[in-house]
């Protein structure tokens, strides 16, 4: 795929070798230096291209005299000499530091910092050494050892499992054009810091400083580039793996839970839009039930999830239905119920449920009523979202499907990394509503024992 269409074909370099302009010689000799001196009155007369004047008429004092002067050689009209022979109009042999011209008159030599070349591109001069230096805001990013190895770590460990089935779009496609995003390559570095800090080795304790100022930097210029508009499928792509990356960085995030559920959501918001406007994705399958295709096999083959966890998960949730009074509530509460009621009979059918509810809060919700949804106030909602989550830590062993053919992956995937947004949503129960978290309290204590996620209980 050429990246890179609209570019002139020629180069600053092809004016090494003349490719670009065909300059005559110089005819700047010292007898036409000489000869300069008395050319002050002359006005040239302007020639069809491609001639040569054979005389030039001069007038002087008396009009009615006419003088002939001996021409001077003719010559291609000079575009890269120094600013004095461009005056006098001669032809400059570009001598430096000093051209002819200028040395027999004892004059200072400048050079124009432009030359624009026939075809339209321009070119710079190198500048000297004494000159001012180039505006630091005008050069290349400097990348440290740090960022290479986060980089790095991305591709051979860190990248997302999702879409599925793209890991050679994760290790090839998207690194390549990550350069030109810088909120694509940010998001990168930041789920790769995350991930490394997770795995709590002692000589990277401050990674997770590292992964926050990524994550910042992402998001900041996200938003921009997310205003502009997405005028490229380069740039669609670009913003829609930012949303993935920082996505299953959230998943390493302790308080992060609202942020997974908005770039879930900005993940289909940049899809829908990409779609109208017939963008080419660079993942394969992205959206819709294509996807499964892959991983049907190992979904039919998927174990029961444990009853008696299966058994606490309904009557938690039945227990709590009468608090569920708006649109919201009652909608997010129904496909959770659902979920775990199908978790009875059918693995398979319980994550084909489970992607209902991903649906339901991004694509199904309006703007405010997913506001309502995430409003870290609203008592019910937070109720829903704990389910939310202990329903996926207790699915785990059946949504490893997604990542069966992954040599490698995040830290998040699997091992109950998101038991840490539980940590966060009983941390702050309201009392009246303690005995409606009893179910969540305790998936959340056998997850930390190192259970349930991979289907152990005893």
């Amino acid at each position: 795929m050429d990246l890179n269409s609209g570019n002139s074909p020629y180069s600053p370099n092809d004016l090494s070798d003349g490719t670009i302009f065909q300059l005559s010689p110089s005819d700047a000799s010292s007898e036409t230096l000489r000869s300069t001196q008395s050319w002050k009155s002359v006005t040239p007369t302007a020639l069809p291209a491609g001639r040569t004047p054979q005389n030039i008429s001069t007038t002087h004092d008396e009009p009615s005299k006419k003088v002939e002067k001996r021409g001077r050689k003719g010559h291609t009209k000079s575009r890269t000499g120094c600013l004095n022979c461009k005056r006098a109009r001669i032809k400059c042999k570009e001598n430096r530091p000093s051209c002819d011209y200028c040395a027999h008159r004892d004059l200072k030599c400048e050079w124009p910092d432009v030359h624009i070349k026939q075809m339209g591109t321009v070119i710079r001069r190198t500048p000297p050494a004494a000159s001012v230096p180039v505006n630091p805001q005008t050069q290349q990013p400097v990348y440290s050892t740090l960022d290479f190895r986060l980089f790095y770590h991305f591709i051979q460990k860190a990248y997302p499992h999702y879409p599925i089935g793209n890991d050679s779009v994760w290790t090839h496609e998207i690194p390549a054009i990550a350069p030109k995003f810088d909120f694509l390559l940010n998001a990168m570095l930041a789920l790769a810091a995350s991930d490394i800090y997770s795995l709590q080795t002692p000589d990277d304790k401050g990674m997770h400083l590292t992964a926050m100022t990524y994550r910042v930097k992402s998001i900041e210029s996200l938003n921009k580039a997310v205003s502009a508009g997405i005028e490229s499928f380069e740039k669609g792509n670009a913003i829609l793996a930012t949303c993935f990356s920082l996505l299953f960085q959230s998943t390493l995030l302790n308080e992060a839970l609202g942020d997974y559920f908005m770039f879930v959501r900005g993940c289909i918001s940049v899809g829908i839009q990409m779609g109208m406007k017939r963008m080419k994705f660079i993942f394969t399958k992205v959206f819709g039930d294509e996807q499964l295709e892959s991983v049907e096999d190992a979904l039919q083959a998927a174990p029961l999830i444990n009853p008696d966890a299966v058994a606490r998960a309904i009557r938690s949730l039945e227990k709590m239905g009468p608090l569920c009074k708006t649109k919201v509530e009652i909608d997010m509460y129904g496909v959770l119920l659902s979920m775990a009621r199908t978790l009875v009979t059918s693995s398979r059918d319980a994550y084909m449920q489970q992607r209902k509810v991903y649906t339901l809060f991004s694509y199904e919700m309006q703007q405010d009523e997913f506001r309502e949804f995430v409003n870290p106030e609203n008592e019910v909602c937070r109720l829903l979202q704990a389910h939310f989550v202990a329903m996926q830590l207790i699915m785990t062993p059946i949504s490893k499907a997604e990542w069966k053919d992954r040599k490698g992956a995040v830290s998040g995937d699997g091992d109950g990394t998101t038991g840490r947004w539980l940590q966060n949503l009983h941390s702050r129960i309201p009392v009246h509503l303690l005995e409606y978290y009893e179910w969540t309290l305790w998936v959340d204590a056998e997850v930390q024992k190192g259970k349930i996620f991979n289907g152990v209980y005893d």
